[in-house]
């Protein structure tokens, strides 16, 4: 299991908390045991109506099992909650890290497995060690402990005693867990279902509701919730039965207990006085023996869990060679790339060569589908290119991590995500240091500040879940502010302007340009506005460059770009 070595080395970065919580959590059941065996050699004695000093060690004892079984309680649940919320954040960290590097957009998982993926199995492992690997360790180790008790006063109750607990405590629910996995294996299908249904019918409410769907949308839902609700109700009939034999098994050997001392306190072996504490000692040691119910399952659920993390984030082809961080210059080499889809089985893209010296600035026009955006996403390494080389300052991608390439570019993309938040906290996400004067004056630039002054919260104001407060275009001019708020020298366009009208976008493309002076840029457009501009241009189809050139070189040479023109031109007119 690949998940066990990662949650393995996870869980020892933090060592120290996991070692301190088992300790406490020992002492905890230790603390119990002695409480109970303390109390009942404390009551037989005083029935033999001994003077009072005699019991005062016993009860100093019984007050200090008693006190200390509360205190190692405390700090037993700070230590392991406070481990496990740091191994939690560190699996969320080599998550999020492995799953940005690893990730193809050409995956075959739809939007709400990649959502179940990220939030609730990355969640199920933060109970592997609190539910799982805790649970067992301090169960084995009390059982030794309490055994080694027993030994000292009958090593045949001993002996029972051990096998007994292993039965109670590690046979036993191992075959509960049996009887289960069926039903939890339904119940985990159905809880899939219904999850990517309500994801669906959320992200597609208004189809919903402009189509006759939600009647059947809701009987499905039902029929799902019914058929769940009946699992679950069998599987805790199962739980239940487990339960009851636990207790069974407990009370069985408490009874065995008896017996097996009563001759040895007729004889004189053991005195009588420890007669009602041996049983007792069993009784408290089980209390170790409660969390083993679930320990199986928490297996089962690590083990899927991790299985569906790698089936995101795995990528065999991939090789991870993070010799460079920095690079002596920003200039872009790119040569004979191509991005094959093994799904249509053909080229996205082919041969493509171009160099960007740092500063300049190219545009790729072509129809859709043509592959413009797809070279953007090569570039940011979203989608892995089977031939050619990458070159950024003279260093291939080969030799630089994911997370370096990135951080080179500001990526602008057709449709930028808007967090539900305000429009300050949403600018700030690019740029921490900015300040609020600067600020306006992308937002003046941008032809956004009416928008913040007419809201009376001003940037305070929230934009609503994906930005519904604002219309679309308000929402990619602000993606374009914040995009080119984040300092970076590298500039990737894709369909900056869109969303906006005639006369808008060419006020808008005037202050990109402006904004871009001292960096460069390549520019993925099918509206041919201001690209003089540009040094050069790259007319794409079907993946290879068509034509290339600048905007008056290509103009005169009447070509395909030449149609594109003529044809924006008429539009215009119309």
């Amino acid at each position: 299991m690949r998940i066990l070595k990662v949650m393995n080395s996870l869980m020892k970065r933090q060592i120290f908390f996991v070692i301190c919580s088992i300790i406490m959590g020992i002492l905890t059941i230790m603390s119990n045991v002695g409480l109970l065996s303390t109390s009942a050699v404390l009551i037989s004695r005083a029935a033999l109506h001994p003077d009072v000093l005699d019991l005062m060690v016993l009860i100093v004892a019984v007050r200090f099992f008693g006190i200390s079984r509360g205190v190692f309680r405390y700090f037993e649940r700070i230590l392991s909650h406070d481990a496990t919320f740091r191994i939690l954040s560190n699996i969320r960290q080599w998550f999020y890290k492995n799953f940005n590097e690893n990730y193809s957009e050409k995956s075959r998982f739809k939007t709400g497995d990649i959502y179940t993926k990220i939030v609730t199995d990355v969640d199920k492992l933060r109970d592997f060690y609190l539910r799982g690997i805790y649970p067992l360790i301090i169960a084995i180790l009390t059982g030794l402990a309490t055994g080694m008790f027993i030994s000292y006063f009958s090593k045949v109750l001993a002996y029972s005693y051990g096998v007994g607990y292993i039965i109670a405590g590690f046979i036993l629910p191992i075959i509960v867990f049996k009887f289960n996995n069926s039903f939890l294996e339904k119940e985990n299908t159905l809880q899939k279902s219904i999850n990517l249904m309500l994801l669906d019918s959320l992200k597609g409410i208004l189809e919903v509701n402009i189509y006759p769907l939600k009647d059947e949308i809701t009987e499905k839902f039902n029929y799902l919730n019914k058929e769940l609700s009946k699992i679950q109700k069998k599987k805790n009939l199962v739980n239940i039965l487990g339960s009851n034999l636990h207790s069974m098994a407990a009370a069985l050997l408490m009874a065995m207990s008896l017996m097996i001392t009563a001759p040895l306190v007729i004889e004189g072996e053991l005195e009588g006085i420890y007669y009602a504490m041996l049983p007792l000692t069993i009784i408290a040691s089980f209390e170790a023996l409660i969390p083993m119910s679930i320990v199986m399952y928490k297996f089962k659920e690590t083990y899927e869990s991790g299985e569906n993390i790698f089936s995101v984030i795995d990528n065999k082809n991939s090789k991870e060679s993070k010799f460079y961080k920095e690079v002596n210059n920003y200039d872009i080499s790119v040569k004979n790339l191509s991005v094959y889809d093994e799904d249509t089985e053909t080229y996205i893209i082919k041969n493509l060569s171009f160099e960007l010296p740092y500063k300049k600035k190219i545009g790729i026009v072509g129809v859709s589908g043509s592959g413009k955006s797809t070279i953007l996403k090569t570039l940011l390494g979203f989608t892995k290119y089977q031939e050619g080389e990458i070159l950024i300052g003279g260093i291939s991608y080969k030799n630089l991590s994911l997370e370096s390439i990135r951080n080179f570019f500001t990526a602008i993309e057709q449709n930028s995500y808007v967090f539900n938040t305000t429009i300050r906290e949403n600018l700030l996400m690019a740029n921490t240091e900015i300040s609020e004067s600067e600020i306006f004056n992308f937002l003046d630039e941008f032809k956004m500040i009416n928008l913040v002054k007419e809201k009376s919260e001003g940037l305070d104001s929230l934009l609503g879940q994906f930005g519904y407060n604002i219309s679309g275009g308000e929402k990619q001019r602000l993606m374009l502010v914040r995009a080119l708020l984040k300092q970076s020298k590298l500039v990737l366009l894709d369909e900056p302007t869109s969303s906006l009208d005639i006369d808008l976008e060419s006020n808008i493309v005037k202050a990109i340009h402006k904004r871009i002076k001292d960096k460069s840029c390549i520019w993925v457009t099918h509206r041919l506005v201001d690209m003089d501009k540009l040094d050069e241009i790259m007319v794409l189809d079907k993946g290879e460059v068509l034509e290339r050139g600048t905007h008056k070189e290509l103009i005169n040479k009447k070509g395909k770009y030449y149609e594109f023109w003529n044809l924006q031109n008429k539009y215009l007119k119309i």
